[in-house]
Parts: C-alpha cells; structure tokens; sequence
C-alpha cells in the first residue's frame, strides 16, 4: 500500500509540475507578445501643417509665404541637398517669399556653413529643433504671414518632391 500512495503522490506532484511549467511558458509567450506588438516610441512627430511654428520673434506678415530651411552642420543629408537648397533660395527670390534658415548651432556658425554652401538666406536662426518641434535635418516648411505651417517636407527630398516644393513657391 505505501508503493501506492508513494506513486499517487508521485504523480500528483508530476501533474502539478507540468501545470507550473505549462503556466510559465504562457507567461513568457504572453510577454514576448506584448513587447513585439508595441510600437516603439521614436522620435515625436515633426510639426504638423495648421500649426503654429514657435519660432521666436519672426514677424511673418512682412511676407505672404515664408520658407524655414531646417538645416545643421553637422547633417551630411543637408550638405548633399545644398544645390537644391540655392536653386531654392533664388527661386524664392524671384517669387518674393521670404527665406529663413533655423540651425541648433549659434548663429555665426550656422552663417558661416550656410555661406560656404552658397545657400544665401534672408534670415539664420539658432534653435533647438526640439523647440520648433521639428526632430530630424534636413526639413522644410512653407509658412504662410500668419506663422502657420502650410507644407512640410523631411529628409534629403527626391526630384519629384523638390519639384513640388518648387511649385509650392509660385502664386
């Protein structure tokens, strides 16, 4: 008898065994589940058009359309996009609306980046880009005399979308 309920308790505690392992996995596929399904954080997203740009001290009236070139010295995407970025700034020239280039790094540095790219711009601006809520270089917004963004554009563009920041510029 003794054998008996030495192999009943046996397989009493084998059983439970199997159902703390059985638990266990569960919870571990139930784990990896949740943290594969989560979106990652990332970067908040740039600012959005129909919002106000926080930039400080800009008098946006004194032109109906307003061009920030979002740009840093340290961004090789903003170096490769200079060519684009003086066809740009002439053709905002031509088309009377008014350019600003807003950089992270103090001011004469920016100019001077900005002066050895050929880009010339009406205005440079030092920011943290966090301030304007813009995250990543390069990154473009069309502004209208209200301070609103119109049209943002991130990243090194292709020709198709520096083509359709081109057309953006004219009434």
């Amino acid at each position: 008898m003794t054998e008996e309920k030495t192999s009943k308790a046996a397989r009493k505690i084998e059983m439970a065994a199997n159902i703390a392992i059985i638990i266990a996995a569960l919870a571990v596929v139930l784990i990896f589940i949740r943290n594969y399904t989560q979106k990652p954080a990332g970067p908040p997203p740039t600012i959005a058009t129909g919002t106000k740009l926080p930039l400080q001290d800009v008098n946006w009236q004194s032109s109906e359309k307003n061009l920030v070139l979002v740009v840093s010295t340290t961004c090789h995407f903003c170096t490769e996009s200079a060519g684009f970025y003086r066809e740009l700034v002439s053709q905002c020239k031509q088309q009377h609306v008014r350019t600003i280039a807003v950089l992270p790094q103090v001011v004469p540095e920016a100019e001077s980046y900005l002066k050895n790219e050929g880009v010339t711009v009406d205005e440079v601006r030092q920011s943290a880009l966090s301030d304007i809520k813009v995250y990543g270089t390069p990154t473009l917004l069309l502004v209208d005399s209200g301070g609103i963004v119109r049209n943002v554009w991130e990243g090194k563009l292709p020709d198709k979308q520096e083509k359709e920041v081109l057309a953006k510029l004219t009434p």
